[in-house]
């Protein structure tokens, strides 16, 4: 089974992970770290404690972030490489559907590479315009 972690600003990994687990039912092998006003050294080392916990107990760890390049996936990025890890893997931009997806596999024996595909494609399909007169002419 693979780890997963939902890492964001704010509480919104939390509220990622308990409407996928409303979906798709408890998930036991997925954390949450938040940052929060407290400040990013308190965030840096419950990450670290989360992620030195996953390690002891799941051979690949999958990370997700809310957006790219900011503090939560900077952090991520930066324990990754301090720890020489090959087993944690990281994606950003997420959404409730790449995350029900994840729930879904992550105890499946599919290779990591095959399932964060899938997965970053299922994230993209999931993003749509929806047009109001495609809504009208749907009804009629």
């Amino acid at each position: 089974m693979k780890g997963l972690l939902l890492v964001t600003h704010s509480n919104m990994c939390q509220g990622i992970k308990e409407s996928c687990e409303m979906i798709v039912g408890n998930q036991n092998n997925m954390k949450t770290v938040s940052l929060k006003e407290e400040g990013v050294e308190i965030f840096k080392n419950e990450l670290e404690s989360t992620l030195n916990d996953m390690l002891k107990m799941y051979s690949d760890i999958i990370i997700l972030t809310d957006i790219p390049n900011a503090t939560p996936y900077n952090e991520c990025y930066r324990f990754k490489l301090s720890h020489e890890k090959d087993n944690i893997f990281i994606l950003s931009g997420m959404n409730l559907a790449m995350v029900i997806e994840l729930a879904i596999y992550s105890s499946s024996d599919m290779e990591v590479e095959e399932l964060l595909t899938q997965v970053l494609e299922t994230g993209k399909m999931s993003i749509l315009k929806v047009w109001l007169e495609e809504v009208f002419t749907k009804l009629i």
